[in-house]
């Protein structure tokens, strides 16, 4: 069958599993390996590749087949393994003459729409479900083990929070406090909802016959019971509401939510009746077994907020508790939580004469995500510990801040499309793409604009998550309703085709990236008047995009486009104008214009300080980007006073521990390195990790930068063990962070490789390149420039392996991709061209090396400025090639302009002023001028005392050179 039954997607209707969801709690997890026959199995769609990404999440192998032979053949070749089969109904008539009678498959579960496969009576058969993803979701659950009594609590800090908070706050926090909300919000119609929520169990418990009667009894009756009696009698209700909570399933909270609202409601309607005659406090008890590690954090919350995410239960009585306590040799935390006013955030009530179960005639039930204040916590006895919370008044002013930040947050957006936006906006893209995924299946073909504005936003999710092929198609199914169902020049269209564009840019497609933003610009000329304010969005991704064309010119002149539009219809010190002047400041520091990058990054920074205090944040932005001019300019210490300055900023605006001065750590860490101060760069990192680690999660993608910029100082001090470390760790993050394809895990694969071509491991190193090269062909397109420089790295260990025909290839493969995708004077080409110099010498081609050579310099020339340190490195190369030729005159002349511009552009006591000091010795030595020759090694060794290790190879090898020029000249003393 095929998966899009809708015309658009495909289309989810309720389940109706033949499958036991408590059976398959005893069996499914026992599932090592599963067939996926289906003639979409293998196709690219987003939607069956994130169900196949889910089900290798929850299996050991999965196996996709888009047809019977090969299914066939793998059964016959694998008799000893016992998979489970999932098959869709246009295969399924086809596979079960084969497979019914064997004992080789050890459950089917079949995709189909159809009632017909329900009547099909056969142990194999363990359920038949309308599309893949219900299945993915189901198996999912079956193997979840919850402990129906779990709290779920997160905590969050006590202080008044902004808009940029919300990103760093517990997210579960935010998650809970949002979903409460819309449910809260929401108009149910509560029989509609009834049947569609009896009919979602039906078809999680199917031959569950025990459970199906209460299901059965609950449909009936619902009304004739109050909600906390349902809720208390603990059978599928009870179970499948805290799998929710507890997995965050979105799709039960959903089915549940009209539950949930009647259920906080009757604790509403209680709560007010009891305000009459309670009397105040109350404190109740609530036990929880509790990790070591977790009891340790509880130690650390003073002060702070709880919320438990679920509904929870408590008892008046606290010796009861504390027998319970004592019946375990687990570490238990009791609960003291003290109600203190009338007037709370949350209500609760008393459960007698209202639960099911007697028992419970002194517990009271708070409502979902009631929120407390954590007072003191002291050890009772042994592993016993108590901890006080205080329910927070409706008035407590977190609370409100926070409530009301959440709802400026989604006040474009209703509904359960409100939890999905605040979830993009605090970066959690995975929960936002579960929800919008849910989303996209309760809609119908009459909903079409509304599944197109869920395309969209999947588009966006899977573009911040790295995985650009899927945003792309998102974006195109997007467009493909949005053209079917609106005017040809209809504004929406164009928000498609910029994200659209912006993914191409970012899979390096820039030639179509530049075509897509060009039918956008098109659009709006046509539907929008010519002034307005979103030209200068479009204006900007253009000349982003030439930008990476490297078509500088044509950039600027559309950054300049965006920033007429923004003075006519901004006030001259809007922030908007600030952003545009960065941006020119930006692309005029990559075209080497110093002096008016400075310019347009002064304009910003004017704009800002009028705008903001003196130590508002933003201006940090400023000063690092006058900074990294500076570094273009090769004035090292100059760019390090504005990173500084950038920090200090920081130092004044922002908590001492915040993640935003880590990243100013590592800025000018980076300048250290740069300046050959690698145990100051070293320093300075190790300044960011330590913030990242107090700060940020431990397995946070930015300490995974940190971790790679630990390594490379490691590793220019020679100490490449350390590095190693570093660069594996670094990679341990990005593979549990981001998809198997991100580009972010190529990066690490090519450090490590860089790390075992300099330790001389060249099939360790080529092993790792060709990781790179792996991934790089499944994130990005076939001609990106990232691949370009893979391949010149490849070629690189060929040339070390001495097998210089695969060398030479792989480095023309290297230069057809540059000269296809970018200009021809891009500085990218430098790189090739002078590493295929770097061949010629080797082949001892020296007539071709110095030709290359001389193409990186005539590239360089018109591309950075005349005393860049880069040119003295190509100047190092020709005198190389000269030097190989027995033109020393020559050599010696290339080497002495190499050290002018290096006497102007670097410190004096640079490891690349060392190294041209090497090379001028050695030509000294050919011309038999060995004076000179041993002032320069002396020099040399002098330099990189100071910067290198006393083991580097670099001081190792002047030392030696020494050591023989030294001999020579007393040879020489001798002889006279």
């Amino acid at each position: 069958m095929g998966l899009f039954c809708s015309k658009y997607r495909q289309q989810v209707v309720p389940l109706d599993a033949k499958h036991s969801l408590a059976e398959a709690n005893g069996s499914i997890d026992k599932i090592a390996s599963v067939i996926w026959l289906d003639h979409n199995a293998t196709n690219s769609d987003p939607i069956n590749q994130n169900s196949l990404f889910h089900l290798q999440q929850t299996f050991a192998s999965v196996h996709p087949f888009a047809n019977v032979k090969d299914c066939l053949k793998y059964l016959s070749t694998h008799k000893k393994a016992v998979p489970t089969m999932i098959v869709s109904d246009e295969f399924f008539e086809q596979i079960w003459l084969s497979v019914k009678s064997t004992n080789q498959i050890h459950s089917i579960y079949i995709i189909s729409s159809k009632n017909e496969f329900n009547s099909i009576i056969s142990e194999k058969i363990q359920g038949v479900f309308p599309q893949i993803e219900s299945l993915v979701r189901f198996l999912q659950r079956s193997i979840t083990q919850i402990k129906s009594d779990s709290l779920i609590m997160s905590t969050i800090p006590s202080m008044k929070y902004s808009k940029k908070d919300l990103k760093r706050i517990n997210k579960l926090f935010i998650y809970w406090m949002l979903t409460k909300q819309i449910i809260l919000e929401t108009k149910y119609e509560n029989d509609v909802a009834l049947k569609d929520f009896t009919k979602f169990c039906r078809s999680q418990y199917f031959g569950n016959a025990n459970q199906l009667k209460h299901i059965n009894e609950f449909e009936r009756n619902y009304h004739t019971r109050s909600p906390i009696w349902w809720y208390t009698k603990r059978t599928f209700v009870f179970d499948l509401l805290n799998q929710g909570f507890q997995t965050q399933d979105v799709e039960i909270i959903i089915r549940m939510g009209f539950f949930i609202k009647d259920l906080h409601q009757q604790l509403d309607k209680l709560h007010n009746e009891a305000l009459k005659t309670q009397k105040y406090p109350i404190v109740v008890y609530r036990n929880h077994q509790i990790s070591s590690e977790d009891l340790e954090k509880m130690k650390t919350v003073h002060g702070n907020l709880l919320s438990f995410n679920n509904f929870i239960l408590a008892d008046t009585d606290y010796q009861s508790s504390l027998n319970l306590a004592h019946q375990t040799s687990e570490t238990t935390l009791i609960f003291r939580i003290k109600i203190e006013s009338k007037q709370t955030s949350s209500p609760y009530a008393l459960l007698h004469n209202i639960s099911f179960s007697p028992d419970q005639s002194t517990s009271i039930l708070f409502a979902m995500h009631s929120i407390f204040r954590i007072g003191e916590m002291k050890q009772l006895q042994g592993q016993l510990w108590q901890l006080d919370l205080t329910l927070t008044e409706s008035n407590d002013e977190q609370i409100v801040n926070l409530n009301e930040l959440s709802k400026s947050e989604t006040q474009d957006s209703t509904s359960w499309f409100k939890l999905a936006q605040l979830m993009k906006q605090i970066h959690d893209y995975n929960r936002a793409k579960e929800i919008y995924y849910v989303l996209l299946n309760s809609f119908t073909d009459t909903d079409a604009l509304k599944m197109a504005f869920i395309y969209n936003e999947l588009g966006l999710v899977h573009d911040e998550l790295g995985d650009y092929k899927s945003a792309l198609s998102f974006y195109k199914q997007a467009i493909d309703i949005r053209q079917e169902h609106l005017p040809p020049n209809h504004r929406s269209l164009s928000i498609s085709y910029n994200n659209m564009g912006e993914v191409q840019r970012q899979m390096g497609d820039y030639f179509n990236a530049l075509s897509t933003h060009k039918k956008t610009l098109g659009i709006k000329q046509k539907a929008l008047r010519a002034n307005d304010r979103s030209f200068a969005t479009t204006y900007n991704n253009i000349a982003l995009t030439n930008e990476l064309l490297g078509d500088f010119p044509t950039a600027l002149d559309f950054y300049q486009k965006a920033l007429d539009i923004k003075r006519r219809t901004l006030p001259n010190d809007h922030e908007e104008l600030a952003t545009t002047y960065n941006n020119m400041g930006e692309l005029q520091r990559a075209m080497g214009n110093f002096a008016a990058a400075l310019t347009s990054m002064e304009k910003a920074l004017q704009i800002r300080l009028r705008n903001v205090p003196a130590t508002d944040p933003s201006l940090a932005v400023i000063y690092n980007n006058i900074g990294l001019i500076h570094q273009e300019l090769g004035d090292y210490p100059k760019a390090v006073s504005y990173l500084e300055k950038s920090l200090e900023v920081k130092l004044k605006s922002l908590p001492t521990n915040h993640p935003s001065l880590a990243f100013s750590y590592n800025n000018i860490g980076t300048m250290h390195q740069q300046m050959g101060h690698f145990a100051q760069a070293l320093s300075s990192y190790q300044i960011a990790l330590a913030i990242q680690e107090k700060t940020l999660p431990p397995e946070h993608p930015e300490i995974a930068v940190t971790y790679t910029n630990i390594g490379v100082s490691h590793q220019a001090m020679a100490n490449y063990s350390e590095a190693r470390s570093y660069y594996d760790k670094a990679v341990q993050i990005r593979q549990k962070a981001f998809p198997p394809n991100h580009p972010l895990l190529g990066v690490s694969y090519n450090n490590l490789g860089h790390l075992y071509q300099l330790t001389g491991e060249y099939h360790s190193a080529l092993e790792y390149y060709q990781r790179t090269l792996k991934l790089q062909k499944k994130s990005l397109s076939a001609d990106h420039p990232s691949l370009a420089a893979t391949y010149n790295n490849l070629a690189d260990i060929h040339r070390k392996l001495e097998d210089y025909s695969a060398a030479l290839a792989l480095y023309k493969k290297s230069l057809y991709i540059k000269n296809k995708s970018l200009p021809v004077n891009h500085p990218a080409l430098i790189i090739t061209y002078n590493n295929m110099g770097s061949m010629h010498q080797a082949l001892e081609n020296y007539p071709a090396a110095l030709e290359c050579y001389k193409k990186t310099l005539e590239i360089q020339q018109k591309t950075v400025p005349s005393d860049h340190p880069d040119l003295a490195a190509v100047h190092n190369n020709i005198g190389v090639a000269h030097q190989s030729m027995k033109e020393y005159s020559t050599a010696l002349d290339c080497y002495k302009k190499a050290l002018s511009i290096q006497a102007s552009s670097l410190p004096p006591n640079h490891p690349d002023v060392a190294m041209t000091h090497n090379s001028m010795a050695s030509v000294y030595a050919c011309l038999d001028d060995f004076q000179n020759a041993l002032k320069h090694e002396e020099r040399a060794i002098e330099i990189a005392s100071q910067t290198l290790p006393e083991d580097h190879p670099h001081l190792i090898i002047f030392r030696n050179y020494h050591e023989r020029i030294s001999t020579k000249v007393k040879s020489m003393k001798n002889e006279q």
